[in-house]
């Protein structure tokens, strides 16, 4: 099969992305499905993520794209044959040549954001620029996802009452803020590698479902 295209991107840093984006490979792997990522983040986080562990290998495969700016769509499509989904790590800007490129060929964008409203401001933005990919790839959707959610408080439910207006899919899970997701870093994996991760296996786990989903996929 050709592969699904998931962008992970946001008008903003500092949102959850290279969080989102290695959390879902890591668990889409175990599900049996063979997973590209791609880190077309100058900061190149998933990569050294990637690199983190001396004992076992990270669960999928991860290339350094950023350099390929306005041609990412391009190098993303010389993958399409020998993965089940590719997973691209945008950089913050998503109106610099690198994201706009990779929503050309995507199935789906997700736009992870915090619950504050700098955050939801560029979710927004972003929602935009897809809007502006529709008219070469008609087929890509937009889906939300809060991150670093705090239990119980006012500014989430406020945040989630805002984005539900937005012309994109608010995913009805969400990743809280966690230990566990700091903790997966330094271990080079993922929340299925810390311990005390339960609680964040189960908030992955019902990300990737949902997002298989929307693929329509199993």
């Amino acid at each position: 099969m050709t592969a699904k295209i998931i962008s992970i991107g946001n008008q903003k840093g500092g949102v959850g992305k290279s969080t989102t984006t290695m959390q879902l490979a890591g668990a889409l792997s175990r599900r049996g499905f063979k997973v590209l990522v791609v880190d077309a983040d100058e900061q190149a986080t998933a990569t050294r993520w990637s690199a983190m562990s001396e004992e076992t290998l990270f669960p999928a495969n991860v290339i350094g794209l950023a350099a390929s700016g306005s041609k990412l769509h391009r190098e993303i499509q010389k993958f399409v044959d020998q993965y089940d989904i590719i997973l691209v790590d945008c950089p913050p800007s998503v109106s610099a040549p690198t994201p706009q490129s990779a929503f050309l060929v995507s199935d789906l964008v997700l736009i992870p954001t915090r619950p504050s409203l700098a955050d939801i401001w560029a979710v927004q933005e972003t929602i935009k620029l897809i809007e502006r990919a529709k008219a070469v790839n008609e087929g890509i959707q937009a889906a939300i996802l809060v991150n670093a959610k705090q239990p119980n408080t006012q500014l989430g439910r406020d945040a989630t009452e805002i984005l539900k207006g937005f012309d994109a899919i608010l995913l009805k899970s969400t990743l809280h803020l966690r230990q566990a997701y700091a903790q997966s870093v330094v271990l080079g994996g993922t929340v299925h590698d810390v311990p005390s991760g339960k609680p964040a296996r189960v908030e992955v786990e019902n990300l990737t479902t949902e997002v298989l989903s929307l693929l329509s996929l199993k």
